[in-house]
């Protein structure tokens, strides 16, 4: 293995190698999925907190490349208060037979679902705000046309973010797992 592109640094988190540019500062793990691991950084150019999202093997088979695909041409399209924000798409490699990873920089939300759920006891009004939030999300991306299978509370660590599964409408829908 080569030492890092220019502009790049790399640090191993959880087993994994992450090689990021250097305006990402502080990574630390927040979790992980079937499709990739996240990390928090500190973003030095944009001067915020966000997450940062290290696809598994985008490219190791056709489904694959295309859920990579369909992920990041959703999140580039969405843009709404309740949706995760894509702020930044990169790759380390630096010719096209290195081309393996991805990267995602999104908004970092403030708390997990799941955690919320598990560590507090959730009042009639804190419930119906958390689904209200939900429901205006949703209500967003079927506007769009897109049917979004909700998968995990926990969206590898972000409340607001959607995961899972979801296609345009006017696709043929395939039945698929998160």
């Amino acid at each position: 293995m080569s030492g890092p592109r220019p502009g790049f640094y790399r640090q191993e988190l959880n087993k994994t190698v992450w090689e990021v540019p250097q305006r990402l500062q502080g990574l630390r793990p927040v979790g992980s999925g079937a499709y990739g691991s996240v990390c928090s950084a500190y973003d030095t150019r944009l001067r915020q907190k966000v997450a940062v999202k290290k696809l598994s093997r985008p490219f190791q088979s056709l489904i694959h490349a295309r859920r990579t695909y369909r992920e990041l041409r959703l999140l580039k399209h969405l843009k709404h208060e309740n949706v995760i924000g894509l702020l930044d798409v990169f790759t380390p490699a630096t010719s096209i037979e290195d081309f393996s990873e991805v990267y995602l920089v999104t908004t970092l939300m403030g708390a997990d679902l799941n955690n919320i759920v598990k560590c507090q006891a959730l009042s009639d009004e804190h419930v119906k705000f958390l689904v209200y939030q939900l429901l205006r999300g949703l209500k967003y991306v079927h506007s769009a046309g897109i049917i979004h299978r909700v998968g995990a509370a926990a969206g590898e660590g972000r409340s607001e973010g959607w995961r899972g599964c979801a296609s345009c409408a006017h696709a043929p829908a395939r039945p698929c797992r998160t």
